[in-house]
C-alpha cells in the first residue's frame, strides 16, 4: 500500500501516489505543473537567492529549541520555482508570490500538525507552520488586516504546540495552570500590564521560566527583557534570542508595546517605550522568584534604539542594558531601502498614510544626544555595514559614554550582523549573565 507524503516542493503541497497501473499521479503546486514529475529535488532558483541572500540567513535565526523555526529544506521547498522573471525586491509583486509560498508552506506544517498522533510530533509541526506564517507576512506592508491575520495564526499555531504544565513538577510556588510548558523543562506564564497602567490598552508580556537543572534553587532569578524591533514576532525571533538566557539559568521576559508584535501596524509604535518598561519592571520586582536587584534589558534592531533610551533613564534600575543594532539616530529617509522605508511607515503610521517628509521629521525627533553617560553598563554590537543605524554616531556615543559603554563591531556584517548572529548571541548572552551575577565584583 502507498500513502502520499506532503512536501509542499514549489510553495503548496505536492503528493505523489501510485495508481493500479504503476503510473504516478503529481498533485499540482503553486507555479509547478500537475503534470510532469520532478526530475531534481528542490532547489532556491539563482536569481532569487542572489536578490534575498542578505536577508535569507534571517529565516533560520539562531538554532531555536523553543522558538518556531524553519530549516533549508523549507526555503527551498517554498522557493523552488519561483514564478517571477524578475526579481525586485522593492514590487509588491515580488512579496505577494513570496507570501503565498509561505502561507502554502504553513499549510503544509498545520496538516502534519493534524495528522500526528503524538504530542511532540503535534508540537514541532505547529512550530514550523506559526515560522512559516510568519515569514509569509514579514515583508507584507500592503494590507493590514491580511498582516495581522498572519501574525494571529503565528501565535495560534505557536500556542498550539505547547502542553500543559504540571505544578507538581514545577516547584515554582504553586502557579500550575497559569502557564504553559515549551517542553525541555521551560515554562511560559502569560500576563499584562492592565490598560490605563501605563497605555489605553493591555500591555501584554509573558514570563518564561529556566528549565530547573539551569538554576540555582537557592536563590530568585535573574531576569532579562528582550525587546521587538519593527517587523519581528516576539514568538519567532525574541523567543529566539531569549533561549540563551534560558539555558544560562536567566528568566526572561518578552512584552509587545504599542505597536509591537501583533499591533504592528495597527497603532502607531510608541518611541518612548522606556515609559512602558518601567511600569514592567516596576511588576516584575515584585515577583519574589526574580531577584529585583539583577535586571537587564535588551533590544534587537529598533529595539536597540529603544534600549538605548531605556538606558539612559532607566539605569539605575538596571544591571546591564544590550543594544544589538541600534543606533541613537536612523540613516535619512530617503537613503533607505524601499521596502524598508515601507516598514518604517507602515510601522510609524499605524494606519495613518505618511508622506517621505512626515517620516523625516519623526526621524528628526528619534535622535537623542551622547549626553549625560547612563548610570548602567551598555554593550552595543554593530555591523560596520549598517546601512540602518550608522556606525559613526555609535563610535561617537561610545566616545562620549566611557566605561559606561563598549562597542563591539564586525567589519564585513549589516544590520543585526546576519551572518555572525549565532557568535553574536553567545557573547552578548555570556556578557549579561556576568553581570548578572549574583556578586557583581
Amino acid at each position: 500500500m502507498s500513502r502520499a507524503a506532503p512536501s509542499g516542493g514549489t510553495g503548496a503541497p505536492e503528493a505523489t501516489a501510485a495508481n493500479g497501473s504503476g503510473a504516478t499521479a503529481v498533485a499540482p503546486g503553486l507555479g509547478g505543473s500537475p503534470d510532469v514529475r520532478r526530475t531534481r529535488p528542490a532547489r532556491v532558483p539563482a536569481a532569487v537567492l542572489e536578490a534575498c541572500g542578505y536577508f535569507l540567513p534571517r529565516l533560520m535565526f539562531l538554532q531555536a529549541r523553543y522558538a518556531p523555526q524553519i530549516h533549508w529544506g523549507d526555503v527551498a521547498l517554498a522557493l523552488d520555482g519561483f514564478g517571477l522573471t524578475e526579481i525586485d525586491l522593492g514590487s509588491a509583486g515580488f512579496w505577494d508570490e513570496w507570501r503565498a509560498r509561505w502561507t502554502a508552506r504553513a499549510e503544509v506544517y498545520v496538516a502534519a500538525a493534524v495528522a500526528s498522533t503524538t504530542a511532540a510530533g503535534q508540537a514541532r509541526a505547529y512550530r514550523g507552520a506559526a515560522a512559516c506564517y510568519h515569514w509569509a507576512e514579514f515583508m507584507d506592508f500592503g494590507d493590514r488586516a491580511r498582516k495581522l491575520g498572519l501574525r494571529r495564526l503565528v501565535r495560534t499555531c505557536f500556542e498550539r504546540s505547547l502542553t500543559s504544565p504540571d505544578p507538581a513538577q514545577d516547584g515554582l510556588g504553586g502557579l500550575g495552570g497559569l502557564g504553559d510548558d515549551l517542553g525541555g523543562g521551560v515554562r511560559r506564564e502569560a500576563r499584562a500590564l492592565p490598560a490605563g497602567s501605563v497605555c489605553a490598552q493591555p500591555v501584554p508580556y509573558w514570563l518564561y521560566l529556566p528549565p530547573r537543572r539551569a538554576r540555582d534553587a537557592d536563590r530568585p532569578l535573574a531576569c532579562v527583557v528582550l525587546s521587538n524591533g519593527l517587523d519581528s514576532m516576539t514568538e519567532v525571533e525574541i523567543l529566539s534570542l531569549a533561549e540563551a538566557y534560558l539555558d544560562r539559568g536567566i528568566a526572561a521576559v518578552l512584552f509587545e508595546g504599542p505597536g509591537q508584535g501583533l499591533d504592528a501596524g495597527q497603532t502607531p509604535l510608541r518611541v518612548d517605550m522606556e515609559s512602558v518598561v518601567a511600569a514592567l519592571l516596576d511588576v516584575l520586582r515584585a515577583d519574589s522568584r526574580l531577584a529585583a536587584d539583577r535586571m537587564a534589558f535588551l533590544g534587537v534592531s529598533f529595539g536597540g534604539y529603544l534600549a538605548l533610551r531605556v538606558a539612559r533613564t532607566l539605569g539605575p534600575s538596571l544591571r546591564c542594558v544590550v543594544n544589538f543594532s541600534g543606533g541613537p539616530r536612523i540613516a535619512p529617509f530617503a537613503t533607505l531601502p524601499r521596502r524598508l522605508r515601507d516598514d518604517f511607515r507602515y510601522t510609524f503610521g499605524g494606519g495613518e498614510p505618511l508622506d517621505d517628509d512626515d517620516m523625516q521629521h519623526r526621524f528628526d525627533a528619534l535622535a537623542f544626544p551622547s549626553d549625560p553617560a547612563p548610570h548602567t553598563r551598555v554593550l552595543s554590537v554593530h555591523g560596520a555595514l549598517d546601512d540602518i543605524f550608522p556606525l559613526a554616531d555609535l563610535v561617537e556615543l561610545d566616545r562620549a559614554w566611557g566605561t559606561r559603554h563598549e562597542l563591539v563591531t564586525h567589519e564585513s556584517e549589516a544590520h543585526v550582523c546576519l551572518n555572525m548572529i549565532n557568535l553574536c548571541g553567545i557573547e552578548i548572552a555570556d556578557w549579561v549573565a556576568h553581570h548578572l551575577r549574583p556578586d557583581p565584583r
